[in-house]
């Protein structure tokens, strides 16, 4: 059994399992870096969209609850404040998230003008 080629962040060899005709597991691929930000960039949204709709159903419990004088009116505006302020550093997480991915493509995509330049010096 061949094992992937790739060193994890320990500074470990991947024991990883892999097929004959593959050196690196999906981790340790570089050519599937694109694919595995794209994931990950998706999941953050997942993760993201799960918060908001669990905000969603919190609210319109406790604006039932209120409506129904289950909870104090007072009681209701503090907690819709707060979550409020719940969803505010929910987009300002999905922002920076969203520009460090930015960050991590225009550094490939000067990396790759960089090397397509010095290759057509050379040539």
């Amino acid at each position: 059994m061949q094992r992937c080629s790739g060193i994890k962040p320990n500074g470990g060899r991947c024991e990883r399992i892999v097929s004959a005709e593959q050196t690196y597991c999906y981790s340790h691929d570089p050519g599937r870096q694109a694919e595995r930000r794209r994931n990950a960039a998706r999941g953050g949204r997942v993760k993201a969209t799960a918060e908001i709709g669990r905000v969603k159903a919190s609210l319109q419990a406790l604006a039932d609850a209120t409506l129904e004088g289950r909870v104090d009116k007072s009681v209701a505006a503090v907690t819709s404040q707060i979550w409020n302020v719940y969803l505010s550093a929910v987009r300002t997480e999905l922002k920076v998230r969203e520009a460090e991915e930015l960050a991590r493509e225009v550094e490939e995509l000067r990396t790759i003008i960089d090397m397509n330049t010095d290759r057509n010096r050379s040539a």
